[in-house]
């Protein structure tokens, strides 16, 4: 008998967490907590595999827990709550918290039951790997050397251009650059990359149908978008249908797009010292049609790189 998930829902708001406790308890081990700045000692004591988080509680914010949650229970799913679009808490959620999906109050109940049902069948397809996941200091011989990572950059703007440049020699990534949509498809085919860097447009075409195809095909592909635009909708789609890594503004802060490859860095390391590939993400399938006709299309385009990882 598989080991059941265990869920914790935090809300300041005790009738949401009951409502949310009778809703869930007979499909996961549910446990509920009102005061944020208790949460981690209860981590402590007992396993949690998924945290629902509301994002404004008195004391500490959503995105502030999920940061202290991710830091310390990295392999936690971290979902945040919130009752209205805040654009800075989820880029705070994102870019410190790593947070799994961004749903939005009031929740559609069939929104919830499908977010938690594909937390839990990452946290059930992660247990089954996990015999053959291995501590960093025994998964690598110590005489085998690193490899550069690769970066693919989608972004004609110049000043990005000159920043992406800079810290590829810096942090020792092999960059590749793709002006165009067809340019973009053809690297992704030919080279193994490990890091994306995009705009949400480029040469006049929406890339968004791009990085929630890559979220499918290659989820160990870390996508950090760059881009001027500040849309909440946008933000939260990307969250959760791209399931990209990192959101930074334009015009670039060169400090923040360094921590965002660093910690990309270390990330794709650990990847990389395992015998066999790790689940890492789980994106949520487009529902507007066009967008899912985008994406099977893109799909197909993607044949070689999808027959690579497969192999």
């Amino acid at each position: 008998m598989s080991q059941p998930v265990r869920v914790l829902f935090v809300d300041d708001e005790e009738r949401i967490l009951r409502t949310l406790a009778m809703q869930f308890r007979r499909r996961y081990q549910v446990l509920t907590e009102s005061d944020p700045q208790r949460v981690m000692a209860l981590l402590q004591q007992q396993a949690v595999d998924i945290v629902v988080s509301d994002q404004r509680m008195p004391g500490m914010s959503g995105s502030q827990l999920l940061e202290q949650v991710q830091r310390q229970y990295p392999n936690t799913i971290r979902i945040l709550l919130t009752g209205y679009s805040d654009l800075d808490a989820a880029v705070d959620a994102l870019n410190s918290g790593g947070i799994f999906r961004y749903l939005t109050k009031p929740w559609v109940p069939e929104e919830m039951v499908e977010t938690l049902a594909q937390a839990a069948s990452l946290v059930q397809r992660r247990r089954t790997s996990q015999s053959n996941v291995l501590p960093i200091s025994q998964a690598r011989p110590a005489s085998r050397p690193r490899q550069r990572a690769r970066l693919l950059l989608l972004d004609n703007d110049p000043q990005t251009l000159a920043v992406t440049q800079q810290l590829c020699v810096e942090n020792q990534l092999q960059l590749f650059h793709a002006r165009t949509l067809d340019e973009a498809v053809t690297l992704l085919n030919e080279q193994p990359l490990d890091m994306l860097v995009s705009d949400i447009q480029l040469d006049g075409q929406d890339l968004r149908p791009l990085l929630m195809t890559l979220a499918q095909a290659h989820p160990q592909l870390l996508s950090i978008i760059i881009t001027p635009f500040q849309d909440t909708q946008v933000l939260l789609k990307l969250i959760n249908q791209a399931q990209i890594f990192r959101y930074l503004p334009k015009p670039i802060r060169r400090g923040m797009y360094q921590r965002a490859i660093s910690t990309a860095l270390v990330q794709i390391e650990e990847w990389r010292e395992q015998p066999a590939p790790v689940i890492a993400r789980l994106a949520e399938a487009p529902v507007a049609e066009q967008e899912q006709n985008r994406v099977t299309g893109l799909m197909g385009m993607l044949g070689r790189l999808r027959q690579r990882l497969t192999a």
